[in-house]
């Protein structure tokens, strides 16, 4: 098989993947090291000279993406496209090549094809689907507003660690069905889990793991309108372990990429004052700004996700089966058959053809949901913090030292500071004088006085009651003075029968998984 735009003037024995020695940097010849550098074995977050590796390798380069581990880097546009849309000569699930069954390098993708795969994706797109607009951009608004004003009353934020990290936890753990008290958890996990640091991010894992196994385990005993229900009652049956995987996936793919686009995207607009005015000008929309910010400024750079089925020549390279290929999106965008007018915003209005949703079977299945995701977390923050500019240079701002994912460490802003808080970080009442309140007292008529034999005539001065059946004016005679005794009180028999409730023994709380780990995880201070 041959396929692919093939190389520009490498040779086979150039590009033999893991049979010559590694070189490269750039570029000696042999294999392209992806895993030196400082962010755990990465390679440096500093931008690959893309144009140069694509002259000297054409549309793939031969890679090492850990130590003893070949793969290849798809650089060009129409071979990335080519690979993700093929499932005859390239495989998503690396079973029959990865003797543990892992995939060598992180993917974004749904780890199985055909059927299965199918099985296993539709109650995520059912269920994604079932998030309309009404339903989505309330459970954002809240979400952004809740985290805008923790800090509106200072006047300065970081974009990132403050509201574009914490943001997308809160709103999936709400559709999830579950408290807010179990986004701030997972907001506080998934950085954790992503913090570069081995000693925190091992935990976080399995508490990450945790969270999703208790979600699932309550929605099975409590199914109720939410994404997680609709996923468990889903025709396709998934077992409990699928479930967890199926939302694991869904958070994992759809957190950290989300995060740097709303990054990224607000780094464009206080970068470019002609975007700034496009965007709140209405010329640039807010779809042909997302899209803008994926050709330019995609969060994800390169991802793992496909294995070769068989020996076979693409692009001018000899590959064999089962060798692991790597999406280089970041390389594919700027292509120059693709790139024309790439640097203006007006001219990418309406272009949609670049990678960062994925092509095929598997490509993104929440590309609406995020669309209206991002869109609306970017208005709430142009909305709220007023006079927004950066804190410091652009130069000076750092990125995430990863290959993989393009985002920043954190974006510091100044704005114009609203509001005033409590040391309890609660918004005081404005002082207002208390309102003059006139009250109407509506007087009662007293009753007459009660008449009849049903009442007793009042005494008379001397204190004796008149008989009414004396004649003649006779007084009758006086009576013996008696003293009352008191009659001993008898207690109230104790209620018994079908009126009276037998006491209960108390009922003692026992919480769930989920509930124990809220309990006992301890949030960074």
């Amino acid at each position: 098989m041959s396929q692919g735009t093939g190389s520009t003037g490498s040779s086979d024995a150039a590009i033999g993947g893991s049979e010559g020695a590694e070189r490269c940097p750039f570029t000696g010849e042999g294999t392209l090291p992806l895993h030196r550098g400082p962010d755990r074995g990465e390679a440096s977050a500093a931008e690959l000279p893309w144009e140069q590796l694509r002259s000297q390798y054409g549309g793939l380069v031969p890679v090492e993406i850990t130590p003893g581990v070949p793969g290849w880097l798809l650089l060009g546009y129409k071979e990335n496209l080519q690979v993700l849309r093929d499932q005859t000569y390239f495989s998503a699930d690396p079973r029959p090549w990865s003797p543990s069954g892992v995939p060598p390098a992180r993917s974004g993708a749904l780890n199985r094809d055909g059927d299965e795969h199918q099985r296993l994706r539709l109650p995520i797109v059912d269920a994604l689907a079932s998030v309309g607009t009404p339903q989505l951009v309330p459970a954002v608004e809240r979400a952004a507003v809740h985290l805008i004003g923790l800090v509106e009353s200072a006047g300065s934020a970081d974009l990132i660690g403050d509201y574009a990290a914490p943001l997308p936890a809160l709103i999936l753990n709400e559709l999830f069905g579950l408290p807010d008290s179990y986004g701030h958890l997972l907001a506080d996990l998934t950085a954790r889990l992503w913090s570069g640091d081995p000693a925190r991010a091992e935990p976080a894992a399995l508490a990450v793991r945790s969270y999703f196994e208790g979600l699932v385990a309550r929605k099975r005993a409590e199914p109720g309108q939410d994404i997680t229900s609709l996923i468990l009652e889903h025709p396709h049956g998934l077992t409990d372990d699928e479930a967890v995987e199926a939302l694991s996936l869904l958070w994992e793919t759809g957190h950290e990429p989300t995060t740097h686009l709303i990054g990224n995207a607000l780094l464009k607009l206080l970068e470019d004052p002609n975007v700034w005015t496009a965007y709140l000008g209405g010329t640039l929309t807010p779809e042909d700004f997302v899209d803008y910010v994926m050709w330019t400024d995609s969060p994800i750079r390169m991802l793992a996700g496909r294995y070769s089925t068989m020996d076979i020549r693409f692009a001018g390279a000899r590959i064999r089966q089962g060798e692991p290929l790597l999406f280089g999106f970041a390389s594919a965008h700027t292509d120059p058959s693709v790139s024309r007018g790439a640097d203006d915003a007006i001219a990418l209005a309406g272009n949609r053809s670049h990678l960062s949703w994925g092509a095929g079977a598997h490509r993104c299945p929440a590309t609406a949901f995020t669309r209206e995701l991002v869109r609306t977390a970017i208005d709430t923050v142009v909305d709220r913090m007023r006079g927004m500019v950066m804190a410091v240079e652009s130069a000076d701002l750092r990125w995430r030292a990863s290959l993989s994912v393009h985002g920043l460490e954190e974006l510091p802003v100044w704005f114009t500071p609203t509001g005033e808080r409590d040391q309890r970080g609660e918004r005081p009442e404005e002082s207002r004088p208390e309102p003059v309140v006139t009250r109407w007292v509506r007087r009662r008529k007293r009753k007459p006085a009660g008449q009849g034999a049903r009442y007793q005539a009042p005494l008379p001065r001397g204190g004796q009651p008149e008989d009414g059946a004396a004649k003649n004016g006779t007084p009758a005679p006086a009576a013996p003075a008696r003293t009352a005794k008191p009659r001993p009180r008898r207690a109230a028999p104790r209620g018994t029968g079908a009126r009276y409730q037998a006491p209960f023994a108390e009922e003692t709380h026992t919480p769930d998984p989920l509930e124990q780990l809220l309990h006992t995880w301890r949030p960074r201070g």
